[in-house]
């Protein structure tokens, strides 16, 4: 009986102390979510992403408000002009016309306008991994067909071919997917090497190459905008 209740007391204050760890961990992850909101109304910076912790000091990629207004301003150009594409080919061709818009693209216009000097966006990551992960995913479909097992070893194949290569590319990764799974997509065979995912993915690297450099050449702050508006404002 001794051994019995000894046991139960022991498995009490496990209980008891397990508790309240989950409610220390609760409470540092409020707090962490709190000091993150803090960080980011506390400036007008642009990131990739904020600190680990607390007075980490290691956010990544932080940079002038100016980015995210061109990176805005330069997205919606760049997705104005493939949408009136995608629109003159279906006006065109009707229910005869390939398919343009691709998905990959959304994952491709967050590295190009989100990100000064991503890897991924360079000119070598961006043709050689599209075009390895189209021609893996075509083959693979035409030998086996569109399955769960060829969506996985499209996507796997296509990821280590692309580190062997130095071509790290995430939204290649996405084309594989869309291929297998796409019926549209599927149907263009080999074509989908080229079109469209290629040629729109190269007009996205030069518009990113324009919003680089308006990035690079135009830096301004929240403030300075401020500033400027209310400038204008005292002299009226």
């Amino acid at each position: 009986k001794k051994c019995i209740h000894s046991r139960r007391i022991r498995g009490a204050v496990v209980v008891v102390v397990a508790a309240r760890d989950g409610k220390e961990r609760v409470r540092d992850a409020f707090a962490s979510v709190l000091d993150r909101a803090r960080c980011v109304c506390g400036d007008s910076k642009s990131r990739v992403a904020l600190e680990s912790r607390a007075g980490a000091k290691d956010a990544v990629g932080e940079r002038p408000f100016s980015d995210a207004v061109f990176g805005f301003v330069f997205s919606m150009l760049a997705f104005g002009a493939l949408g009136m594409v995608d629109e003159s080919i279906k006006s065109v061709y009707g229910a005869r016309a390939a398919p343009f818009m691709c998905g990959s693209w959304a994952s491709l216009s967050v590295l190009a306008f989100g990100v000064v000097d991503a890897p991924p966006m360079r000119l070598w990551n961006v043709l050689v991994g599209t075009v390895c992960s189209a021609a893996i995913a075509t083959a693979l479909v035409g030998a086996f067909g569109a399955s769960w097992q060829t969506r996985a070893l499209s996507l796997s194949l296509s990821t280590g071919c692309m580190m062997r290569l130095g071509a790290i590319h995430p939204p290649a990764g996405a084309l594989a997917m869309i291929i297998v799974d796409n019926a549209a997509f599927t149907s263009l065979g080999w074509t989908a090497l080229a079109y469209p995912a290629l040629v729109g993915s190269l007009f996205i690297v030069a518009m990113s190459a324009a919003c680089q450099a308006a990035k690079n050449s135009f830096e301004f702050e929240w403030s300075d905008v401020v500033d400027a508006i209310g400038g204008r404002w005292r002299r009226r």
